[in-house]
């Protein structure tokens, strides 16, 4: 465990499941990192949010730890367009389907 005295807050989640994402691309970059507050989100399921995931770690991987954290975030891309009727089933299917998840009709534009 490293000493806490010595570690930073580097980013903030409210999921745990990407939270360890986060925390696997660190370490694959040879930075460790602690994480307080997963236990905590995941009892109030289905609640409001109470709480986020903190990613910690030690000062001296902040600006390393900055940028991947940066990189990973401008990799995710969101949706475009609106949700889309299946012209088969008339299923409502998210932008990024490109066939109804239910029927597996492709999308017709």
């Amino acid at each position: 465990m490293t000493d806490r005295r010595k570690l930073t807050c580097v980013h903030r989640v409210p999921n745990p499941i990407e939270a360890n994402l986060l925390k696997g691309l660190l370490e694959h970059a040879g930075i460790p990192v602690e994480m307080t507050g997963e236990a905590l989100v995941g009892a109030y399921s289905g609640l409001p949010k109470v709480g986020d995931v903190r990613i910690l770690v030690p000062d001296r991987y902040l600006g390393a730890a900055q940028a991947i954290l940066k990189d990973y975030e401008n990799r995710i891309e969101p949706p475009a367009g609106d949700p889309w009727p299946c012209g088969a089933c008339g299923e409502i299917n998210e932008p990024q389907f490109a066939a109804c998840w239910h029927c597996q009709q492709a999308r017709s534009d």
